[in-house]
């Protein structure tokens, strides 16, 4: 095993590269860790090394992973993965979180990324903090969600010396401490049952929201018309957590009950305990040893920008959208859009390839055509066969979403826009997506296939 702590880095869809003086024993060892864990049937085991297999070749996650983790005797061997595509600002991406419209959807960030708090932290030497941000935006808007829909209430046990009343049942141990012998006899020390908003569970989320808010502005990367968004999404939160206290320790907050009516919670605790075992890097003072230290995590890529195109549609379209709409047998389409003069099945496919040519799409044409026969989907989006077959329309028209890592589109008077990419005027025509000849490209050989590229905000 190799004697020090060693960082294999590479990108997305591309090979680790050794150094020339490794070990050749440790690169079998590793190719048959990796293809174990490639091999497994349990999603987790793939995520533990962030999906990279035993041809040491990346995949769609990007993050830091022990491949080797550390030993009394040894410092272990790391590998981090980093986005394929250059200057993409990421950040940017994430902020979509805040713009989701129901708890459904505030919910399904938790499925783009993983953090492993039982694992040690990792040295990296990449100052580009991509976890906390998500992290803190996520649970921002879990909480508008939950505050929308109002705040739990339980019972809680209270113990006060009250005035002149009884409340509940007096204990007379602390009574007779506190009041008797001190000759206070205007005083009763009761105990007594609650029902409040001021629980352990309620008590969590208000102690990390107010570390949210206090460390929003240590991240460069947030600029401040994003700061001046997020302040407005947390005015309203905060006083729904008004009469709660901070005064909790992650010990008192097992496991919660749930119910139909708050399933939201569950969500919002889980992220709130990650953000209070502390996630944010560590800044190295050692000069010999400068750097940061994050808890392995990963970012699914494929599925941030499935809600980064969310963001633009509804930008675009509004209503006309729906998100994750249910097919038989467990399918799921990203998107379908219903409107009287468009009706399209959608899929993003963070595929950069496809600005290229077509190559290797064969497979997701044919995933998009279940959809667009799809009982279900169709009823979602009001399709009527025979009123569509008298307009020469059997199916509807099938549209892919992919990111264009070249393609930077530019306003009217030629200035490149702030997030790097075309304004929603020109970037989803509001007559209709598939009216915009000029970016909607049809896919040769299949009938009422279309593609259109949609680039990532730059930096």
């Amino acid at each position: 095993m190799v004697d020090k702590h060693k960082i294999l880095a590479t990108r997305e869809h591309e090979k680790i590269q050794f150094p020339d003086n490794f070990p050749n024993n440790c690169i079998e060892e590793f190719k048959g860790i990796l293809g174990k864990a490639s091999e497994s049937k349990n999603e987790k085991d793939r995520l533990k090394f962030l999906g990279v297999g035993s041809d040491f070749k990346a995949s769609y996650y990007i993050g830091c992973a022990w491949l080797i983790p550390p030993s009394e005797n040894e410092n272990g061997i790391s590998i981090q993965v980093e986005p394929k595509i250059e200057n993409a600002d990421f950040i940017r991406m994430f902020v979509t979180a805040l713009e989701v419209r129901s708890s459904k959807e505030a919910e399904y960030f938790s499925d783009y990324y993983h953090i492993d708090f039982e694992s040690p932290a990792i040295q990296i030497e990449s100052e580009q903090n991509l976890i906390t941000p998500l992290l803190l935006l996520h649970y921002i808007t879990l909480l508008e969600q939950l505050s929308k829909n109002g705040l739990r209430k339980n019972y809680v046990r209270r113990e006060e010396n009250l005035q002149s009343k009884i409340r509940g049942k007096i204990l007379f141990d602390q009574h007779l401490k506190q009041n008797v012998f001190n000759k206070r006899e205007d005083r009763i020390f009761c105990g007594y049952q609650e029902y409040t908003v001021d629980t352990p569970e309620n008590r969590l989320l208000k102690k990390a929201l107010v570390y949210a808010k206090n460390n929003l502005e240590s991240f460069p990367s947030l600029k401040v018309e994003t700061l001046d968004k997020i302040y407005s999404k947390l005015a309203p939160v905060e006083g729904a957590f008004e009469g709660v206290s901070e005064d909790v320790s992650l010990a008192q907050v097992g496991f919660v009950k749930s119910s139909k009516l708050y399933r939201h919670y569950d969500e919002a605790i889980k992220v709130a305990k990650m953000i209070l075992q502390g996630v944010d890097y560590e800044v190295l003072e050692d000069k010999k040893n400068r750097g940061y230290k994050v808890h392995p995590f990963c970012i699914d890529m494929p599925r941030l920008y499935e809600m980064y195109v969310l963001s633009l549609l509804r930008k675009a379209y509004g209503d006309q959208i729906q998100f994750q709409v249910k097919g038989y047998r467990k399918t799921r389409v990203d998107y379908i859009k219903k409107s009287e003069n468009e009706k399209l099945i959608i899929d993003a496919k963070y595929k950069p390839r496809y600005s290229e040519g077509n190559q290797g799409i064969l497979d997701d044409i044919q995933e998009i055509s279940r959809y667009a026969r799809d009982e279900k989907i169709l009823k979602a989006l009001e399709w009527e066969p025979k009123v569509e077959n008298a307009k020469g329309n059997y199916f509807p028209k099938c549209l892919i979403i992919y990111p264009d890592p070249k393609t930077k589109f530019e306003h009217e008077e030629g200035e490149e826009d702030d997030q790097g990419m075309i304004e929603m005027k020109d970037d989803f025509r509001k007559d209709g997506i598939l009216s915009d000849s000029e970016h909607v490209r049809k896919i040769p050989g299949f009938k009422d296939f279309y593609k259109i590229a949609i680039p990532l905000p730059k930096k």
